[in-house]
C-alpha cells in the first residue's frame, strides 16, 4: 500500500534474529485520535514505587534530600547531570550542604556518578528511579547498574566504601572506558523493588 494518502503513522519494526527491518502502519482512529502529550517540554518517566518509598516518612530522606536528587535527575537529562556547586546554586542551599547530600545520595545508589575531573563530580540520577529513555535503553542500562538503597532502611552503604564515595577517576581514563559501567550476569526485574532498603538485596558493582 502506498504511504501517500494514508492517515496513521508508520513505524519500523527490527527482526532481532536477522535484522530484517518491517513497517507497521497504524492508521489514526477518527473516534480516538492520537494525542501527543502535554507536559510542557522534555519528559520522562519514573518509578512509582521507587519515588513514594523516597517519599514516606522512614526513608531516611529530607526534603532538600529530595529536590538535589530530582534536579540531578533532570539535568541528566539535559546536560547530562549535574555538579553539588550547581545543583546549591539552583535550589538555594550551601554548596557544602549539597555535596553532603549528593555524598548520601551516591552512597545508597540513588545518585551515580556521570564524570570526575579534579575534585569536581557530576551526578546525575539512578536510571532505576528516573529516565527520559526508551524502554529498551533504560532496561540495558539498568541492568548494568546496583539497585538503590535508602538511609533509613537497613541493606544500605557499600562494602569497602564506609562513606560511598566513588574513587576519582581521571578524564583520560573515564575516556577510554576504564571506569565504564560493566553488565550485569543477569538484568534485575523492572518491578524489583527490594532494593529500596530491604534485606536480600542483590549485590553489584558500583557502576557509577
Amino acid at each position: 500500500m502506498p504511504k501517500q494518502g494514508r492517515n496513521g503513522r508508520s513505524r519500523e519494526l527490527v527482526n532481532t534474529a536477522t535484522g530484517e527491518v518491517h513497517e507497521l502502519w497504524e492508521p489514526e482512529d477518527e473516534d480516538n485520535p492520537r494525542r501527543t502529550y502535554n507536559l510542557g517540554g522534555r519528559h520522562g518517566q519514573i518509578s512509582f514505587p521507587r519515588v513514594k518509598a523516597m517519599l514516606k516518612a522512614d526513608s531516611g530522606l529530607t526534603g532538600d534530600d529530595i529536590r538535589v536528587f530530582f534536579y540531578c535527575g533532570i539535568m541528566t537529562y539535559e546536560e547530562g547531570g549535574a555538579t553539588a556547586k550547581d545543583t546549591a546554586e539552583f535550589l538555594g542551599l550551601t554548596p557544602q550542604a549539597t555535596r553532603r547530600i549528593a555524598k548520601k545520595l551516591s552512597q545508597h545508589k540513588m545518585l551515580l556518578v556521570a564524570e570526575v575531573i579534579g575534585r569536581t563530580i557530576r551526578y546525575r540520577a539512578s536510571p532505576h528511579i528516573l529516565s527520559s529513555l526508551t524502554g529498551r535503553e533504560q532496561s540495558e542500562e539498568a541492568a548494568a547498574y546496583h539497585l538503590p538503597t535508602l538511609p533509613g532502611r537497613p541493606g544500605a552503604a557499600s562494602k569497602g566504601q564506609p562513606d560511598g564515595t566513588p574513587k576519582p577517576v581521571s578524564r583520560a581514563r573515564r575516556s577510554s572506558g576504564a571506569d565504564e559501567p560493566a553488565a550485569a550476569s543477569e538484568a534485575e526485574h523492572l518491578d524489583d523493588v527490594r532494593g529500596l532498603g530491604r534485606s536480600g538485596t542483590p549485590r553489584r558493582a558500583h557502576g557509577g
